[in-house]
């Protein structure tokens, strides 16, 4: 069967980039690790390299470690503040790239909750049909 599509640009020494970025970015450097900011490193597409860690366990570890260390810098910027800090950007950051909640909803399980038909049959009136 062939393959379909250009050949992979991947390559088994983009695990060791990860640690040379990480070494050129985060609080010495004042700039926040970022997958985005690696896929600048690497000249590629953020997407190429979720693509790649789909298919490369390894690389897939590898950029873990990216958001590891973001989730670090952002709380220990949060909590101890340090330089100008919007606290704002770090709590969106914080809930979006690492799941944490301000709150549970503890009605619902934290699970969608299904929009109620404000017009149910419950709160119709059948005998009243007639149209004024």
């Amino acid at each position: 069967m062939a393959q379909v599509g250009r050949p992979t640009k991947y390559l088994p020494e983009y695990c060791q980039k990860v640690d040379e970025y990480l070494a050129t970015t985060g609080r010495e450097q004042t700039s926040l690790p970022m997958v985005e900011g690696f896929a600048v490193y690497l000249d590629v597409n953020k997407t190429t390299l979720y693509e790649w860690a789909k298919d490369y366990p390894e690389f897939s570890n590898a950029l873990g470690k990216i958001k590891v260390k973001q989730l670090l810098q952002l709380v220990d910027d949060g909590i101890y503040g340090g330089k100008e800090v919007n606290s704002t950007i770090v709590k969106l950051l914080l809930q979006n790239n690492h799941g944490m909640k301000e709150r549970k909803d503890y009605t619902s399980g934290d699970k969608p909750v299904p929009i109620l038909n404000a017009l149910s049959t419950n709160n119709s009136n059948p005998k009243n049909t007639e149209v004024k």
